[in-house]
């Protein structure tokens, strides 16, 4: 069954799109290869494409520029949360949360 033109929700279209074009944006300004760069691209669009519809009823912006927003400084989010866990000591932090799991539960050293 052929699809009708008239049927497309072009705004609805634009809007979702709208985040994908926030998070090609900020890739001009994030360092790193460019797979780590494409892969902060799609976070920051499935955050938008999540999230657009909640965040612009609770602040009261267009779809539109709120889904443009959420793309552009989603991408910068998850650029912070991989540099984050890049750098993080796991190990240290596994011993630590071991330690404090040991003396909730008494045992001896």
């Amino acid at each position: 069954m052929p699809m009708n033109p008239a049927d497309v929700n072009f705004d609805a279209w634009a809007a979702k799109l709208a985040g994908v074009a926030g998070a090609v944006v900020s890739m001009r300004f994030l360092q790193g290869s460019w797979p780590e760069r494409l892969f902060m691209a799609a976070a920051g669009s499935v955050l938008s494409y999540f999230g657009t519809a909640w965040l612009s009823q609770r602040i009261g912006l267009p779809e539109g520029l709120t889904g443009f927003l959420l793309g552009l400084f989603g991408m910068a989010i998850m650029s912070r949360a991989w540099e984050w866990i890049q750098t993080t000591p796991v190990g240290a932090l596994w011993q630590i949360a071991l330690d404090w799991l040991q003396r909730r539960s008494g045992a001896p050293k």
